[in-house]
Formats: structure tokens, sequence, C-alpha cells
């Protein structure tokens, strides 16, 4: 996915009248079909990167589809002249909805999307009852505006999921994690209890964010690395991507 294009400050500011979804392609197989029913590339199979915009009813698609935004826009002011128009077509129901915590599905995946993302990792521990009250705390924060975009957020129901974690206190309900360069391992920056503020919970994530070491990748030499280190990533459904790399998936 091209980022010089979801990077820019103008495409930012008009996806803010939009619901921008993230898919982890390999990783759910309804997902994947919905992705495949969108774009394939001359092979025919669901490729890494899928990209349009569609309209409310989640079908009707308003951009051409392809890998990136270069598929559906000249250039950036292209894409996001093109977003403000669309969004102008298109009433919003409520501006009071109440945020929720962008979550991914699980914290094996939160943990490899945030490596590479270089961001941190911010995992929320606990049984679903437990989880449900600090998240609840936590969303806004998630969408305030010098936080939104920072992180990665996921969810273990048991400590066991967390084992690649060094430095994880036994009281801990949500940590701030830096990920290794592979997103396999991580540490913990910060983190707090379960009866934590607000107040808390926004120190918290400020300095994880302080704190964490973003890695610079380059493609070529990070396969490389990744193969000295036999780093490996292993996907819930096959890999179709013509051009993908021998250690994922059945990767």
């Amino acid at each position: 996915m091209d980022r010089s294009y979801l990077s820019n400050k103008d495409v930012i500011e008009a996806s803010r009248d939009f619901v921008c979804i993230r898919l982890a392609t390999y990783e759910n197989v309804a997902e994947a079909k919905v992705l495949k029913s969108i774009f394939t590339g001359r092979s025919g199979e669901l490729e890494n990167t899928t990209f349009v915009l569609l309209a409310p009813d989640g079908k009707r698609r308003l951009s051409r589809a392809g890998r990136s935004p270069r598929h559906a826009f000249n250039d950036v002011e292209d894409m996001a002249s093109s977003m403000h128009r669309v969004a102008g077509r298109y009433k919003q129901r409520s501006a009071k909805a109440k945020a929720t915590l962008p979550v991914m599905e699980t914290f094996r995946l939160s943990l490899n999307v945030a490596a590479c993302d270089s961001l941190p990792n911010v995992v929320v521990i606990g049984d679903k009852k437990a989880r449900a009250g600090i998240e609840k705390k936590l969303a806004p924060l998630a969408w305030h505006k010098d936080l939104q975009g920072q992180f990665v957020f996921g969810r273990a129901e048991t400590r066991k999921e967390l084992e690649a974690v060094e430095g994880l206190p036994k009281k801990a309900a949500v940590a701030v994690i830096q990920p290794d360069r592979f997103g396999l391992k991580g540490k913990v920056l910060a983190h707090v209890s379960a009866n934590a503020s607000v107040k808390d919970l926004e120190k918290a994530l400020r300095e994880g964010l302080a704190k964490h070491q973003a890695y610079s990748k380059e493609t070529r030499r990070h396969r490389s690395q990744g193969r000295r280190a036999g780093a490996k990533w292993e996907t819930k459904i096959p890999v179709t991507d013509p051009g993908r790399s021998p250690r994922r998936g059945g990767r």
C-alpha cells in the first residue's frame, strides 16, 4: 500500500468523514472473501493489498479498485479532493456516536501489525467483562486528536498469550509494548492496572509513545534479516499474492 497517499495531511483530513477499515488480508476467511470480490490482479487470486472507496451499503464502489490509491487517483491532491466530493454526497446520521476501540482480532496479530507499521502496540488484558470496562475508558483516548493513529490495539484473555512479551507485571491490565523488528516478540514500555483512571491511561499511552523506537525498514534488507533470524509468520489462510515473501504463509 502506498503510504505517500495515506500519510498525506490533506488525505488524512478528508478521511475524517469516512469509516476507514483496515483488513488483515490473509488472517480471516470472511474478510479475504470480501477483499477478493473487490479486486484481484492478473493471477485472479487475492493479493496482499486492496484499496477502494465504497458507498455506505458496503457494496457499491465509488472509486476504481486496485492494490493502492494509485490505481484510483492521479495523485494525493486528486485523492483528497475526490474524497471530499464523495463525502459531500452522504449526510452523517449522528455526530454523537460513542467511540469504540479500533482493536485487531487477536493480540498476536496486533503485535505483528504494530511492527509492520512501526507503531507501539497496546494490549488490553483480561476476560471479556474486565476488558469491556477498560476499553470504555480507553476508546476516547484512541481517538484523541494527539493520539489517534499512533497505536495498534489488541486484546489478550490470558497471560499465556503474552509469553513473548518481556517485562509484563502480574497486575497489568493495559500494556504499551515495543514490538521487535519482526512482530513476534515485544517488551513493555508502560502499563496500568485494571482500576486505572482515564488520566492514568492517557499518561501510560503518552509514556509508551515517547519511549517507542521506530524501525527503519527496507523490504529486501528486512527479508534478508528475517531469514537469518529464522523469523516466520504463519497466516490463517494461504498467501496467494504472486510476489509473496518466502517467509510468509503457509508463508
